[in-house]
């Protein structure tokens, strides 16, 4: 059994819970465009994972920049107020890279509100590599950006494991091949992501510790 020397992590619902922020932030665009179609968190669940570019194209294209613009101002305004980091998050993190696991972060979150939100919630010095927005031209599920961080990690596929709480990011590293787990913390359900064959799912971040401990001992915990 290969060892895991690298980890690529999602941000959104995989690191942080900014579910209701998402959600919250769609509402309040959404509200404007379309009065009373879209009026709780529930109604805008299936827009969390795809790129705001490809959520509001598909609702109104004529209007999806504007739409993206009102979205990313109400989202910055009140990211602090919503944002928490998922338990176990920061502990974790200290243990993977104490044990010499190169660690990323792969999200289609703008570069610069990525890095607040590390900082904000104190994981920032845990990771090699960061990539948000603007690092890379394609999105998850595209493996573009997963192959651009185990480039800059030197890292190989075959001891690299994509970690996140959405079908994009299963079907990503799939298409990258390396080991996509799936965590069963997200918003969407283990039916959503089934089709899509993840690697593992795991219940916590110290299943996920578990996992990759199992992992290294030639998968003896």
């Amino acid at each position: 059994m290969v060892e895991i020397e690298t980890v690529l992590f999602d941000f959104d619902g995989t690191l942080a819970d900014t579910n209701s922020l998402i959600a919250q932030s769609y509402l309040h665009v959404l509200d404007k465009y379309f009065p009373g179609k879209f009026q709780t968190e529930e109604s805008v669940l299936a827009f969390n994972g795809p790129s705001l570019e490809e959520v509001f194209s598909s609702l109104d294209k004529a209007n999806a920049e504007q739409m993206i613009k009102e979205y990313r101002e109400y989202n910055h305004a009140r990211h602090d107020e919503f944002i928490e980091v998922f338990p176990d998050v920061p502990e974790v993190l200290a243990s993977l890279k104490k044990a010499g696991v190169k660690l990323a972060v792969v999200s289609t979150k703008k570069k610069e509100l990525l890095q607040h939100g590390l900082e904000f919630l104190n994981i920032h010095e845990y990771f090699d590599v960061i990539l948000g927005s603007g690092d890379f031209t394609k999105v998850k599920p595209n493996p573009e950006s997963l192959n651009i961080a185990m480039e800059r990690l030197e890292a190989n596929r075959e001891s690299t494991m994509m970690i996140g709480d959405n079908p994009q990011d299963i079907e990503a590293a799939n298409r990258a091949g390396v080991k996509g787990v799936f965590v069963e913390w997200s918003c969407k359900s283990l039916a959503d992501v089934a089709s899509y064959q993840p690697y593992k799912t795991v219940k916590t971040m110290r299943d996920l510790e578990q996992l990759i401990i199992a992992e290294n001992n030639g998968g003896d915990k």
